[in-house]
């Protein structure tokens, strides 16, 4: 098999697998930053969040704007709608708003809860 077929082939995968890919929904939140190493506990976790501590990787930011990483499917659904207003009241704010994205370096199964705080 010549070069040329050969480049032909790849082309045309690549194509093939491109249409395959749909481009993101207007609107979509950008990324988070990438999951942070930390060394907490579970227990601090669901301490801080609310969360149950299985389902949270990390928690990053500060008073105004706050990560948090956690697996969605283990994630209990209830306590990601009062995590926000949870984390900001460990701060002594209240909650100024809240989304979910994704992070930066796309772990598997990783979504992130971007909080922020009022001032």
């Amino acid at each position: 098999m010549s070069f040329a077929p050969r480049a032909w082939m790849a082309a045309l995968i690549a194509a093939s697998l491109c249409a395959c890919v749909a481009p993101a929904p207007q609107g979509t939140p950008a990324l988070a930053p990438a999951v942070p190493a930390d060394p907490r506990s579970h227990g601090v976790f669901e301490q801080i969040t609310g969360i149950n501590g299985d389902a949270v990787a990390a928690i990053s930011g500060d008073a105004h704007r706050s990560y948090i990483y956690f697996d969605a499917v283990a994630a209990k659904k209830a306590t990601l709608a009062t995590a926000p207003a949870k984390l900001c009241a460990g701060y002594g704010h209240a909650l100024k708003s809240s989304y979910v994205t994704f992070p930066a370096d796309h772990v598997p199964g990783v979504k992130t809860l971007v909080v922020d705080c009022a001032s």
